[in-house]
């Protein structure tokens, strides 16, 4: 794999992560709060054919055409009054279909009855509220789970090993803090940048760094897939689920907030994972940096930026510490509830 430490060259890497088969449920209150709109669409990649992805897609696409898929049965179980369906297609092949149906809030559970999520909602005289609890996922075969440990214990390593890079880093720089612009410059050095200004034990450091850099970015044979198969061991949503109020939002607890008001249930990915420990072993923590800074950002004003910050490492951690702190990032909260306002239908 490509060395990959420059800042857009690291946000491509997270922007690229895309599923195969992408599944997304919208859930869509009106003013009154008693009608739900529920779209659910399913976009299908592309993949290599032979392999096992386009297996799955082509499984999909087939489930998708017939009416067998998941979407179908559960829009079947909540009766709505009227449903329709959309379809893309590309050169006559399927390539994404989107199915919208609008049934009373009190239904929801109905919808969601073969999954493992229990949904309440409360409708007030002025506000509603809905809340989400997630259940155990029993969306992963054995074989799955197995795998999961397996490459979960092989990341972790590598995550532990990034933050003992980055704490050898930090002990070099307490000791001389006037080389940390010209190190972190080094660590965050592009192919066609100007020759770092460090001397040779100085580039070992930042060797080290950046070589610990790309094991956690890598897609190999030991970590492939890893995003995929602990979504499916872990979570208990079975797509990415949006939800959309038409009154202000009193309260909310779990989601994460879109700037067009959405309302996401979002489990990181491990690298994203990685990132929200910052603060926890090591600060400022360079890949967390680097993955929140603005798309245009030019790899030497994160570097000044991280130089002018206070530095602090813990002690060396486990693969064992790591790996439960990814999980703890990577599962669903325990609770999902948004309460708004709402506004009555005039006679």
């Amino acid at each position: 794999m490509k060395r990959i430490v420059a800042a857009s060259s690291l946000l491509l890497v997270f922007a690229t992560c895309e599923p195969v088969i992408r599944r997304v449920v919208t859930l869509t209150f009106n003013e009154p709060a008693d009608l739900v709109t529920i779209s659910a669409s399913t976009a299908l990649g592309n993949a290599k054919p032979g392999t096992p992805d386009a297996g799955r897609i082509a499984d999909e696409r087939e489930a998708l055409l017939s009416g067998n898929d998941e979407w179908s049965v559960r829009f079947g179980n909540a009766n709505p009054e009227s449903d329709r369906i959309v379809m893309e297609r590309r050169h006559g092949e399927l390539q994404s279909l989107e199915h919208i149906a609008s049934i009373a809030p009190d239904d929801l559970q109905k919808f969601f009855f073969d999954t493992h999520l229990t949904i309440t909602f409360q409708r007030g005289e002025h506000s509603a509220e809905l809340a989400i609890y997630p259940g155990t996922s029993d969306r992963a075969t054995r074989q799955q789970r197995e795998k999961v440990e397996r490459a979960l214990k092989t990341y972790s390593e590598r995550a532990a090993h990034y933050f003992e890079t980055i704490r050898g880093l930090y002990a070099y720089l307490d000791q001389k803090p006037g080389r940390a612009e010209d190190m972190f410059t080094a660590v965050f050095r592009d192919e066609n940048d100007p020759p770092a200004r460090v001397s040779d034990d100085e580039q070992k450091i930042v060797n080290g760094v950046r070589d610990a850099i790309d094991a956690v970015l890598a897609n190999d044979d030991d970590t492939a897939d890893l995003d995929r198969d602990f979504d499916v061991v872990f979570n208990p949503f079975p797509a990415e689920m949006r939800i959309s109020v038409a009154g202000a939002i009193l309260s909310s607890e779990g989601f994460t907030r879109t700037p067009d008001g959405l309302l996401v249930v979002k489990t990181p990915t491990a690298l994203e994972a990685v990132t929200m420990l910052q603060g926890r072993w090591i600060t400022p923590d360079p890949l967390a940096v680097a993955f929140s800074a603005p798309d245009n950002e030019p790899s030497q004003q994160i570097a000044l930026a991280l130089a002018a910050m206070p530095r602090r490492a813990e002690p060396v951690v486990s693969a064992t510490d790591v790996a439960a702190a990814l999980m703890e990032q990577m599962r669903p909260a325990p609770r999902y509830r948004v309460r708004w306002i709402v506004h009555n239908r005039k006679d």
